[in-house]
C-alpha cells in the first residue's frame, strides 16, 4: 500500500538558478504573453515585488502601450498606464540613459518625479525598478516591478534585473520577428489565393468575350473579374435611360441606400461620369469626393474608375469601380481595368452586330412570310365574300411588309368618315375615341385626297395639320391613304400610319400597299356580285320551299294573291282543314274572307291584312274557321308580300294551317308542366322529411357502433375492429348524405324571398368562415361585387359550396387561391366568376358534375358526396339564372353563375 506524498523543504533558489530557468523557459515562448508570463512571474518572486508590468513603445517611438501586468488587480489605477512617451516620465528618462532606475523609497520617487502623485490611485507602491530593454539599439519598452515595502537593491539583484530585461527584450524581438513572418505568410497566402481566383475569373470572362452574346451574363462576369482582382471592389454597369444612367448589374457589397441611388440613374453632369463621356477613355481618381460629385451613400470610397464602352462610335454604356482601400491605381490595376473594359466592349459590338444580324434575318423572315400571306390573302380573297373580312385580311398583310404600325379603313357616310375596320392599336386613346367616333369629312383631308382623286396620297413624315388632329398624333411617322375602287367607284380609304420617325415611301412599299388594295376592292366587287347572287337564290329557294310544302300536301292550303285583280289562286288540298272544297274558295280577298272567318272576326281581320299589306313584308295571322257542321277549327295564315322598288306590294304567297290539334297538345303540355311541378313539389317535401327522419337512426347506429368500439374493442380481432371501423365510417358518410339532400331539398322547401342583398358581404362572411378551415397558405379574394336581387341564405350556400370546392381540390404543393368577381350580363344580370387554381376538369365531366350523387374522384381521394353542385345548380335555377365552367385540367376551373341585379 502506498504511502502519501510528503513535500521536501529545501533553500529557494538562486537568483543565478532563476535566471538559468528563465532562459530555458523563453527559448520556448512563441508569443508576446508567453514571454511576458516567464519573465513577470520569476522576477517577482525573486524580489519580493507586489507587481510587474511590460510597456512597449508603438512602431512610431512616440507612445508606450501597456503590454502585460502582473499582481494588481484588474482596473485599478496604476503608476503605469499607456500614453505618450513624453508623459511617462520615468520609463523615458530610463529609455534616454539607457539605465536602470531604482527607486528604493517612497519619497525617492515622488522627489524626482513629483507629478506622478496624481496617478498613485488606490496602490501605495514604495519602492520601484524600471528597466529598459532595447533591441539592436532601438527601444522596445521597460519593465518595472513595484514594492509595497523600501528596498534594498544590491549588485546581484541589479545583475539579476538587467540581465532580465535583456533577455525579455530578445525574447519580445523573436516573438514580433515569428508575428511579422506569420502575418507577411498569411497576406501572401491570401494574395496568392486572390491573385489565382482573379486570374480564373478574368480567364473565365476572356473566355466567355469569344462565345457568349448574352449582354447581361457578359457583364455580371466582367464585374465578378474585378471585383475578385481588386478583393472586394464596388463594381457597376449602367445603361444610358434619357438623360440618366442607371445601373443594369452590380456586385452584391454596395449597400441598399447607394444601390437606390444608383438605380435611380446618375446624371451626364456628374462630373466624374463627363470626364468618360467627353473623352470616350478611362478615369481614374485616387481621392473620390462625393460631395463633389453629388453621389449620395458613397463615402465609403477612396478610388474610383469610369470606363465608357463605346459600341457604333458612341458611349452606350457605362462600368464604375469604387475601391474602399487606401492604396492609389497601379499601372497594373489600370491595364486590367481597360483589358476588362476592352474585352466587354468587343462582346457589346459582336452582340450588336449578331442583333443586327438576327433583326435582318426577322425582316427577310418577314417579307416572306409576307409572300406567303399575299398568296393567301389572293386565295382567301376569292373565297370570303364578308366584306369586312376582307378588310381584316388585307389590313394585316399590307402590316406584315412594313415597320411597327397600324392600318384603318374609312368608308364616307354623310358628313363623316365611319371607321368600318382596324388592326393594330392607336397608342393613343384620344386619337382611338376620334376615329372610332368618326372624321369630320370636309376636314380629314388625309382620307378626302385620295377618295376624291382615286390616286394614293403618300405622306414620308405625317403633317399634324393634315386632319387637324393636333397633338394626338405627335407619335406618328409615315403613312399612306389609298381609294378602294368597287366597280370603279370609291367606296372607302384605305390608310396605313407607322409609329415614329421619317420613312421614305420606296417604290417597291408602294408597289406592295397598291398591289393589296387593288386586290381588296376586286374581292369587295365579286362579294358584292356573290351577295347579290345569293339574296335572289335564297329568295326563289324560299319561293320553292314553299310551293314544295303544299303540293307535297302537307295539309296547308297554298294560296296566291294578285293585288292588281283581287284575285286568289291556290293549291293543294284542303277539305280536311276547313270543310271546304278547294274549288269554293276562288274569288276575290273579300269573298274569301266571307268565306273563311267568323262573323265576329271579319272586320278585325280585314284591318290586319291592309296594315300588314302597308306595313310589312311578312305576317302571321292567326283567327277562326267554322266548319258547314258548325265546329270551330283554330287556323294560322303565314305568308309574304314582294313589293317593287317603289315598295308597293306585287304579290303576295301565304299558307292557311290547322292549329287545333297543336292548340290541344300545348294546353295538354301546360297541364303536364302543371302536374309536373306538382310531383316534383311532392318529391321536395318526401325528401326533406325522408332526410329528416334518418338522422335519428343514422346517429343511433353510428353513435353505437363508435361505443362498441371503444368499450370491446380490445375484445375484438382485428377483422373485428375492422367491421366496426367500417361501420363508423359509413355511418358518418351516410349522416352526410343525409344533411346534403336535406339541403338539396330545402332549396325549394324552405325558401325565401328574393331581396336586395349585397354580395360583397356575402362573400366577406363565406371567406372568414372558410379561412379557419382552409389549408395552410390559402388565398381567398375578391372583386367589386354588386347588389343583386337574391335569398340571402341561398346566396350563402352557393359561395360557401364553390368556395370550398375551389380549396378542398387543390393542386398538391400548390397554395390553392380562389377569386370571387362579377360583370354585366346584359340588361338586369349579373355574372359572377369563381375561379381557383386546382386540379381542374375533364371537358366531357362538364355536364355530369352537376348531377346529383355524381362524383368524379373516390372518398379515398376526396371526402364528399356529390351533392354540393346540385345544390348550387338548383340555387342558380331558382333565381332565374344559370350554371356553367369552363376548366383546364391541371391549371383551375372557373365556375359561372347569374343572377338578377337589384
Amino acid at each position: 500500500m502506498s504511502r502519501p506524498f510528503a513535500p521536501t523543504h529545501s533553500a529557494p533558489p538562486s537568483l543565478g538558478e532563476r535566471l538559468q530557468a528563465v532562459t530555458e523557459a523563453l527559448a520556448a515562448a512563441r508569443t508576446q504573453q508567453d514571454v511576458f508570463r516567464v519573465v513577470l512571474t520569476p522576477a517577482r518572486q525573486a524580489l519580493n515585488a507586489v507587481a510587474g508590468a511590460v510597456l512597449l513603445t508603438d512602431e512610431a517611438g512616440e507612445r508606450l502601450n501597456l503590454a502585460a501586468v502582473e499582481g494588481h488587480a484588474e482596473g485599478v489605477l496604476t503608476l503605469w498606464q499607456a500614453g505618450p512617451l513624453a508623459q511617462n516620465a520615468p520609463a523615458a528618462d530610463a529609455l534616454g540613459r539607457r539605465e536602470a532606475l531604482l527607486f528604493e523609497h517612497q519619497e525617492d520617487l515622488v522627489r524626482a518625479y513629483p507629478q506622478l502623485a496624481a496617478r498613485s490611485g488606490s496602490v501605495a507602491v514604495v519602492a520601484t525598478a524600471v528597466l529598459p530593454m532595447f533591441l539592436d539599439d532601438r527601444p522596445l519598452g521597460v519593465l518595472v516591478l513595484d514594492f509595497r515595502e523600501p528596498h534594498h537593491f544590491t549588485p546581484e539583484e541589479v545583475r539579476f534585473l538587467r540581465t532580465l530585461a535583456a533577455q525579455c527584450a530578445v525574447a519580445v524581438g523573436r516573438s514580433q520577428l515569428l508575428e511579422n513572418l506569420q502575418r507577411q505568410v498569411e497576406e501572401r497566402t491570401r494574395g496568392a489565393l486572390t491573385d489565382a481566383r482573379a486570374q480564373e475569373a478574368f480567364v473565365a470572362f476572356t473566355e466567355a468575350v469569344g462565345t457568349t452574346t448574352d449582354v447581361l451574363d457578359l457583364t455580371r462576369q466582367a464585374i465578378a473579374a474585378l471585383h475578385t482582382r481588386f478583393g472586394g471592389a464596388s463594381v457597376g454597369y449602367y445603361t444610358r435611360e434619357g438623360a440618366l444612367w442607371k445601373a443594369q448589374a452590380w456586385s452584391e457589397d454596395m449597400g441598399e441606400a447607394l444601390l437606390e441611388r444608383l438605380r435611380a440613374g446618375l446624371p451626364d453632369s456628374t462630373p466624374f461620369l463627363r470626364g468618360a463621356l467627353e473623352t470616350g477613355t478611362a478615369v481614374f481618381t485616387d481621392s473620390w469626393d462625393p460631395g463633389r460629385e453629388g453621389i449620395e451613400h458613397s463615402e465609403a470610397y477612396g478610388k474610383a474608375a469610369a470606363y465608357p464602352l463605346v459600341v457604333g462610335g458612341e458611349v452606350r454604356h457605362l462600368l464604375l469601380i469604387g475601391l474602399k482601400d487606401t492604396r492609389r491605381w497601379s499601372g497594373r490595376d489600370r491595364a486590367l481595368v481597360r483589358a476588362v473594359g476592352r474585352g466587354l466592349t468587343l462582346a457589346l459590338e459582336r452582340a450588336e452586330q449578331a442583333a443586327q444580324q438576327a433583326r435582318q434575318t426577322a425582316e427577310l423572315d418577314a417579307r416572306n412570310r409576307a409572300l406567303e400571306s399575299f398568296a393567301d390573302l389572293t386565295r382567301d380573297l376569292s373565297v370570303e365574300v364578308d366584306p369586312y373580312v376582307l378588310v381584316r385580311r388585307a389590313q394585316a398583310v399590307a402590316l406584315s411588309l412594313l415597320p411597327e404600325g397600324y392600318a384603318l379603313y374609312f368608308e364616307p357616310q354623310g358628313e363623316r368618315w365611319v371607321l368600318r375596320g382596324q388592326t393594330g392599336e392607336l397608342r393613343n386613346a384620344a386619337l382611338q375615341a376620334a376615329a372610332d367616333a368618326g372624321l369630320p369629312y370636309h376636314e380629314a383631308n388625309n382620307l378626302l385626297i385620295p377618295y376624291r382623286s382615286r390616286a394614293p396620297y403618300y405622306q414620308d413624315q405625317y403633317a399634324r395639320d393634315t386632319d387637324n388632329l393636333g397633338g394626338m398624333v405627335s407619335h406618328l411617322g409615315a403613312s399612306a391613304t389609298l381609294p378602294v375602287l368597287v366597280d370603279g367607284q370609291p367606296r372607302g380609304v384605305f390608310a396605313v400610319v407607322l409609329f415614329g420617325g421619317v420613312r421614305h415611301w420606296t417604290r417597291p412599299d408602294q408597289a406592295a400597299l397598291e398591289s393589296v388594295v387593288r386586290s381588296l376592292g376586286l374581292a369587295l366587287e365579286r362579294a358584292g356580285g356573290v351577295a347579290e347572287l345569293e339574296a335572289r337564290t335564297r329568295e326563289v329557294a324560299e319561293w320553292r320551299e314553299r310551293y314544295e310544302v303544299a303540293v307535297r300536301g302537307s295539309g296547308a292550303l297554298l294560296y296566291d294573291w294578285d293585288p292588281a285583280t283581287d284575285a286568289i289562286l291556290y293549291g293543294g288540298a284542303v277539305e280536311q282543314i276547313t270543310g271546304y272544297a278547294p274549288q269554293e274558295l276562288g274569288g276575290t280577298l273579300a269573298d274569301w274572307t266571307e268565306l273563311l272567318i267568323h262573323p265576329d272576326d271579319r272586320g278585325g281581320f280585314q284591318r290586319e291584312i291592309a296594315r300588314v299589306i302597308q306595313w310589312s313584308d311578312t305576317f302571321r295571322l292567326p283567327f277562326r274557321v267554322v266548319r258547314r257542321d258548325g265546329s270551330v277549327r283554330e287556323v294560322e295564315d303565314e305568308g309574304y308580300f314582294r313589293r317593287d322598288a317603289a315598295g308597293q306590294v306585287t304579290h303576295m304567297v301565304g299558307f292557311v294551317k290547322d292549329v287545333t290539334e297543336r292548340k290541344r297538345a300545348e294546353q295538354a303540355l301546360l297541364h303536364a308542366n302543371e302536374e309536373l311541378r306538382r310531383s316534383n313539389a311532392e318529391l321536395e317535401q318526401f325528401a326533406y322529411v325522408a332526410s329528416h327522419d334518418l338522422q335519428a337512426p343514422i346517429r343511433a347506429v353510428t353513435s353505437f357502433a363508435g361505443i362498441l368500439l371503444r368499450k370491446y374493442g380490445d375484445v375484438l380481432d382485428e377483422r373485428g375492429q375492422l367491421y366496426l371501423r367500417q361501420v363508423v365510417d359509413s355511418g358518418e358518410h351516410m349522416k352526410q348524405l343525409v344533411d346534403d339532400l336535406l339541403a338539396f331539398s330545402r332549396v325549394h322547401t324552405q325558401r325565401g324571398e328574393l331581396r336586395p342583398v349585397d354580395s360583397a358581404a356575402v362573400f366577406d362572411t363565406v371567406a372568414s368562415r372558410l379561412g379557419l378551415s382552409a389549408p395552410p397558405g390559402a388565398d381567398l379574394s375578391r372583386g367589386e361585387l354588386p347588389m343583386v336581387l337574391a335569398d340571402a341564405p341561398q346566396l350563402d350556400q352557393l359561395l360557401q359550396n364553390l368556395i370550398a370546392n375551389g380549396l378542398k381540390y387543390h393542386r398538391e404543393g400548390v397554395r390553392p387561391q380562389v377569386r370571387v368577381t362579377a360583370e354585366r350580363d346584359g340588361d338586369g344580370l349579373w355574372r359572377f366568376q369563381v375561379t381557383d387554381n386546382g386540379i381542374g376538369i375533364e371537358p366531357q365531366y362538364f355536364e355530369r358534375i352537376f348531377v346529383i350523387f355524381q362524383r368524379l374522384h373516390g372518398r379515398e381521394a376526396f371526402e364528399g358526396t356529390g351533392i354540393g353542385l346540385a345544390v348550387c345548380k338548383k340555387i342558380v335555377e331558382r333565381h332565374g339564372g344559370r350554371l356553367w365552367l369552363e376548366s383546364t385540367p391541371g391549371q383551375g376551373s372557373s365556375f359561372f353563375f347569374t343572377l338578377p341585379g337589384a
